[in-house]
């Protein structure tokens, strides 16, 4: 995917001035399947990286969370240039401080481009990992909330309608998220 954005990225740059953009990526940090390239420009302060990532990956009830280098948190109006300056050292994002959803983020390279308008760009992201119903193996279409965490109770339907919190009415979807089954996630 690197060496793809490498040629795509600049090919679909926008009008203006050129100056450096940052690429970076975002992986779950207890499930590496779960990852996202993004393009930011130097000046993007961090509240913006912060809701890109809401809005795509993580939103579901206004939690907080925050930026950590080491164990410093950063603050939200941090320009994302600071990172260059941070060596290899990884920037991680929590978001929920109840259930949290660990990030790591890590620079993957930099380029003199035009990102148009918008100062942080997605440039890709994995593809949805295929999960298999526990109890058949058939296609799983939805998560139970409640055992997720404990044994990836993701169902099918007719296993969804058979299982021990059927009657609660809590289920979720299944989604392309490090976020799928917890609180009330239902997807970007």
């Amino acid at each position: 995917m690197a060496a793809h954005l490498d040629t795509c990225a600049p090919a679909h740059d926008g009008k203006g001035a050129s100056q450096i953009l940052i690429r970076m990526r975002f992986e779950d940090e207890l499930d590496p399947r779960y990852w996202l390239l993004l393009e930011v420009r130097t000046k993007a302060k961090l509240v913006k990286l912060d809701g890109l990532l809401r809005e795509v990956w993580l939103e579901c009830c206004g939690h907080m969370s925050a930026f950590h280098l080491g164990r410093d948190e950063v603050p939200m109006g941090s320009e994302v240039d600071f990172l260059t300056r941070a060596g290899r050292q990884p920037l991680y994002y929590e978001y929920d401080f109840g259930s949290t959803t660990t990030l790591r983020a890590q620079i993957v390279g930099t380029r003199l481009g035009a990102p148009g308008r918008a100062a942080i760009r997605l440039l890709a992201r994995n593809d949805a990992p295929t999960w298999k119903c526990v109890k058949c193996s058939k296609p799983a279409l939805f998560v139970g909330p409640f055992c997720v965490k404990h044994d990836h109770c993701v169902l099918c339907t007719a296993h969804a309608r058979a299982h021990e919190h059927a009657d609660e009415d809590a289920y979720l979807p299944v989604v392309n998220s490090p976020r799928m089954g917890v609180c009330g996630y239902t997807g970007g």
